[in-house]
């Protein structure tokens, strides 16, 4: 139920790859995220380690007493381990070591084990009384600057995978442009794109992604830039190099991505019924499942099983605008007619309920109670750059935009027989 090996140590205790190794970056300035805990530093010296996993259908629990732990050391360890990390929650395939007083394991002393990327958990006996203790070892986190470009030849999405960017950006990139393009409608053969986005990583290892810094995206030969200003906030928001908020009124897709079977039309054949009959509203065509947003800031007019419509949830913009989602799997948990939502919160999940031939969204729109095209529809931006923070607004434009990548690098597709570039390059950001 475990995998077991010993060796003797007379070093301090390291956590693979928990030590930090010596790092020789001249120009790495890590970002250090300031501990919650109070942390400290494996100095004990180890007199016998051991190092264990917890295998897939066991547990923390059953893996130490395997290894010969009574039962009331291990809830002494379980007891002073809880206000950092339940050990019940510790997960299956996590790595630990054991620190004993030799090699007869007679007393374990340490026990120690990585539980995220960047945080370690020690529990030791400490004191007069040598009662256990626990603290969280922190592991700084450094943020460096990457660069993606690419070029479109089949789709987007390959397009990331082409250069060996992590294709969940691609999403972040489509929520930077998601009121100027409909990814799934108007992306096309030779668009091309550029990006500067912040990497996360802990001991020379890469542990996730940050925010997209700048980006660019030219679409059928129309050019948008998005700049991120405040960098770091909640109030970040992305702008053109203008000052101009990318920001509208209403997002121009309710799925991120999909596609369109089938448009606004006054007259369609209905697969169903097979009459004709108006198409008030455009479907978007989805796995089940795939999640729902609501276009923009609103209140819910009403939500829940409308006949045809399946599972619907309509929701009231302003005094003017009006959106309906129909044939709905299911519902966002939480909601109910009278609740506020925010522009891109997901509120269900595309399904086939009520007249549908299979899975997909039909989302309509109402200007001042009448259906409307949304697809051809243009809407006032958010507010732009305030006057006061131009000045500083304009320098981080012109240090961002030297960030980004040649755009001669995403000019053209090469050779699928061509080794696949990188894409990419690093730099630091602080």
């Amino acid at each position: 139920m475990f995998k077991l090996r010993s060796c003797a140590m007379a070093a301090i205790l390291c956590l693979q790859p928990a030590c930090n190794p010596s790092q020789d970056h001249d120009s790495v300035q890590p970002r250090t995220v300031s501990p919650a805990v109070t942390t400290s530093k494996l100095e004990a010296p180890a007199a016998f380690v051991t190092q264990h996993t917890v295998e897939k259908g066991s547990s923390m629990y059953q893996t130490l007493k395997s290894e010969g732990l009574f039962p009331q050391t291990i809830l002494e360890l379980v007891k002073a381990a809880k206000p950092v990390l339940p050990l019940q929650d510790v997960a299956s395939e996590t790595m630990f070591e054991i620190t004993w007083d030799g090699p007869e394991r007679n007393t374990p002393l340490k026990l120690a084990l990585r539980y995220a990327a960047d945080s370690s958990l020690v529990i030791e006996r400490n004191g007069p009384g040598l009662e256990w203790t626990a603290t969280r070892i922190e592991h700084p986190i450094s943020v460096v600057q990457k660069t993606f470009h690419g070029f479109v030849s089949s789709s987007l999405w390959e397009s990331a995978e082409f250069v060996g960017m992590d294709p969940s950006l691609i999403t972040n990139l489509a929520e930077v442009f998601a009121w100027q393009i409909d990814f799934n409608r108007e992306v096309k053969r030779g668009d091309r794109w550029r990006l500067t986005v912040e990497q996360k990583m802990v001991d020379d290892k890469v542990i996730g992604w940050g925010n997209i810094l700048v980006a660019e995206y030219e679409n059928n030969g129309q050019l948008f830039t998005g700049i991120r200003y405040p960098a770091e906030g909640e109030n970040a928001s992305y702008y053109f190099p203008n000052g101009q908020s990318l920001k509208r009124m209403f997002i121009k897709s309710p799925i991120k991505f999909g596609r369109i079977t089938s448009g606004f039309s006054r007259s369609r054949f209905h697969p169903v019924l097979h009459i004709h009959r108006p198409h008030n509203g455009v479907d978007y065509g989805a796995p089940p499942g795939t999640p729902v947003m609501a276009v923009g800031h609103g209140t819910i007019e009403s939500i829940g099983r409308n006949g045809g419509s399946g599972n619907m949830i309509k929701i009231r913009h302003n005094g003017t605008y009006s959106t309906a989602y129909l044939h709905l799997k299911g519902f966002a948990t939480g909601l109910r007619r009278g609740s506020t939502v925010e522009q891109g919160q997901v509120i269900g999940y595309v399904g086939s309920t009520g007249l549908a031939t299979g899975p997909h969204l039909h989302f309509a729109f109402y200007e001042n109670g009448a259906y409307t095209d949304p697809l051809g529809l243009r809407f006032p931006a958010a507010e732009p750059i305030a006057k006061n923070q131009l000045p500083k607004f304009n320098q981080l434009v012109q240090n961002v935009m030297r960030t980004l990548p040649d755009w001669q690098l995403a000019q053209q597709d090469p050779p699928a027989s061509e080794t696949h570039p990188t894409g990419s390059d690093a730099s630091v950001i602080r």
